[in-house]
């Protein structure tokens, strides 16, 4: 089933587990500020699905960015954070792990050696050889940056960042809004997250 990125403050309802959500926050331009936009949305969000009143859930701070360690009708919840330069994007899983990359499509200087370097050599080659290099680029890196934030791995060189789970245990997929793409790993739970693009 195709589900749509929930428009903030749109909340969105408790999912069940292994349902992904994902919630576009439309941010100012200063990082800080729209950490602390996310944060509060993330607030709401848990605290309204928990039956909490008030603002009272708390958020760990880590260095992979903020985590719940509350239960949701005897689930964990996942949640993964990535900003671009208006919006912020908010995944978040019952039941499973999650990773979510943003990126604004457009020509990058460094995209070569990056893309060289990270993504590996085949991959810079069918970038290079797409329609549309930058979308390309922007689809291929999100992909990796969401797998990883999914199996909380740091960013390492090509091949070394290509170890994963067995097949069958990890699905990314793409959401694509107007100049932006944006991608989401999902592992350990049934159901794979599918949205529809848009262009």
């Amino acid at each position: 089933m195709k589900t749509l990125p929930c428009l903030w403050p749109e909340l969105p309802p408790l999912p069940p587990p292994g349902r992904t959500v994902l919630v576009r926050v439309p941010t100012v331009a200063s990082q800080p500020l729209a950490r602390q936009e996310v944060r509060a949305a993330l607030r709401r969000i848990t605290t309204a699905w928990s039956g909490s009143t008030g603002d009272q859930i708390a958020l760990i701070e880590t260095p992979r960015g903020p985590v719940w360690d509350g239960e949701l009708a005897g689930h964990s919840l996942a949640l993964s954070l990535s900003y671009t330069d208006r919006n912020a994007w908010i995944g978040l899983r019952r039941g499973g792990a999650i990773g979510v990359d943003a990126m604004t499509i457009a020509a990058i200087p460094e995209a070569e050696a990056v893309g060289r370097l990270y993504l590996g050599p085949p991959a810079w080659g069918a970038i290079q050889s797409a329609p549309d290099p930058a979308r390309a680029f922007a689809q291929a890196w999100t992909a990796l940056e969401a797998r990883l934030k999914c199996l909380k791995q740091p960013l390492s060189e090509w091949p070394a960042n290509q170890n994963h789970p067995p097949t069958g245990t990890l699905y990314t997929h793409h959401y694509f809004a107007r100049d932006q793409v944006v991608a989401v790993a999902t592992a350990g739970a049934a159901e794979q997250p599918s949205f529809p693009n848009r262009g």
